[in-house]
């Protein structure tokens, strides 16, 4: 019996992996086929889990069974600790293991229930539903960030000893390559971390800019044609000020981040005055969303994060907020209450609140200084820009919403990106307002407009692009600068 069912169970993924690069499967098939590999994978883990824990016992290998996992299912020696020590936080929380036995919740999720049970206590996790649900939806990046969230809230010291554990484990190490290269690791505490990153990607910002003027203006000196070793017609970059020098042009944003990190250790750059703190050095924006009671300490399990890193205990935020400018958003249920108004880009209280409540790209998670505003009913049908009808993406998911009709959805009133589906219109505009769905559509004829010859990728809240030189915007506001 045991040998007949192995070799079903190969028969039939063999057949269905054949049927399924053979392209005849219809589309509904093949969705189908994803959702219940979903399953299948889940319920290998656990039983590879099981079963190595078990050969560990019978053999007596004294390890719990990570080298069965590592030899016979090809496991890295973390991959087997996380699996075993999620297999044994399992047996103390009965209906999180039925859930995972079923297939239900995927083995990354149950790791990081793990953690949360190991930070608060078993039983607090098992009879969270909320929890189950969560972990049963989504996937493990976003089910990260709740469970997160949950295990702050639930801790006695709402995360204090977790916080300081991340700060001693901080460091940075550089050596250099035989080649002559040098490489850099490190590892960071949310706080510095988001600090660091915060500056480095302004000051990659202000560098890019820079490139972009110098090709404009290498691009009218020159004529298109570079006859004096400028920049040819059709070039987006060129040589910014403290560049090496090497005439290099079309840096990536991670040659970017390189020469910033060069400029912002040297000292002696220059940064427009909208990017400069005190001194004239770049300045970080740090923003905490919290509430009321956790600044006042009247409700110290209340929500404090920091958006797109994750909860952040009490403390951090008293001591941000000692020499911080403090900015107040007004939610209800979640959702930041705020007018609209009548220009195109999002106004600076409407980026903080989609910061706040996105957190940053709700595709791929990009984080928000590379995001922008998009309107989910184009501008165009509303003349208006409300905040319930903007969500935060990347420049990469901008061009699949508007080039390949990637579609704004809401899950559990939260906004996600998804694919095109056919059973959807294409057009988000055809759809009714998101929070509204008995609102009419708009009738007006559309303004006349000057023709466009180029993206403004210069503001964060910029929607479409426009002609002409890029007008000065504010940068990305922050609730915290520091």
């Amino acid at each position: 019996m045991f040998t007949e069912t192995v070799e079903g169970v190969n028969e039939g993924l063999a057949w269905l992996l054949e049927a399924a690069r053979s392209g005849e499967l219809p589309v509904a098939r093949l969705k189908d086929l994803i959702a219940a590999s979903r399953s299948w994978e889940a319920k290998v883990a656990a039983l590879q889990t099981d079963s190595a824990r078990l050969i560990a016992l019978r053999e007596g290998h004294g390890d719990g069974g990570g080298s069965v996992l590592r030899d016979q299912a090809g496991k890295s020696k973390f991959q087997a600790r996380r699996s075993l020590g999620a297999a044994e936080a399992l047996d103390e929380m009965p209906g999180l293991r039925s859930a995972v036995d079923a297939g239900e919740v995927p083995l990354a999720n149950a790791e990081r229930l793990a953690d949360a049970a190991k930070l608060t206590n078993p039983e607090a996790v098992d009879s969270a539903s909320d929890l189950l649900t969560m972990a049963k939806e989504l996937p493990p990046d976003r089910f990260a960030r709740e469970v997160g969230v949950w295990t702050q809230r639930h801790q006695i010291d709402h995360g204090h000893g977790d916080y300081l554990q991340k700060r001693r484990r901080r460091y940075l190490r550089t050596w250099k390559q035989q080649d002559g290269m040098v490489r850099m690791d490190g590892l960071l505490d949310p706080e510095t971390g988001t600090r660091i990153c915060s500056r480095l990607e302004s000051a990659a910002e202000e560098l890019r800019r820079q490139d972009q003027q110098s090709a404009r203006t290498s691009r009218g000196s020159n004529a298109g044609d570079g006859p004096d070793g400028g920049s040819p017609a059709g070039s987006e970059r060129s040589t910014a000020p403290g560049d090496s020098g090497d005439g290099e042009e079309n840096r990536s944003w991670d040659q970017l981040r390189a020469d910033a990190l060069d400029l912002l250790t040297s000292g002696t750059a220059e940064w427009s005055k909208e990017r400069s703190g005190s001194g004239g050095r770049p300045k970080a924006e740090v923003i905490v969303v919290a509430d009321i009671g956790v600044l006042t300490g009247e409700n110290p399990a209340g929500r404090c994060e920091i958006p797109g890193t994750g909860p952040v205990p009490s403390a951090v935020l008293q001591r941000i907020a000692c020499d911080a400018q403090l900015t107040g958003l007004l939610f209800s249920e979640g959702k930041p209450l705020y007018h609209g108004s009548t220009v195109r880009t999002a106004t600076t209280k409407q980026w903080r609140a989609l910061i706040a409540r996105d957190g940053g790209c709700i595709g791929c998670g990009a984080p928000p200084d590379r995001c922008q505003a998009h309107h989910i009913i184009p501008y165009a049908q509303t003349r208006r820009t409300d905040i319930g009808n903007l969500v935060l993406v990347c420049w990469r998911c901008h061009h699949n919403i508007h080039d390949h009709h990637w579609q704004v959805t809401h899950h559990n009133g939260k906004p996600a990106l998804e694919p095109p589906d056919p059973l959807r219109p294409p057009n988000p505009a055809n759809r009714q307002h998101p929070h509204d769905p008995h609102r009419p559509r708009p009738n007006r004829s559309p303004r006349p407009t000057r023709p466009r010859t180029g993206p403004n990728p210069s503001h964060p809240g910029s929607d479409h692009p426009t002609s002409g030189p890029d007008p000065p915007q504010p940068t990305a506001p922050a609730l915290f600068p520091t």
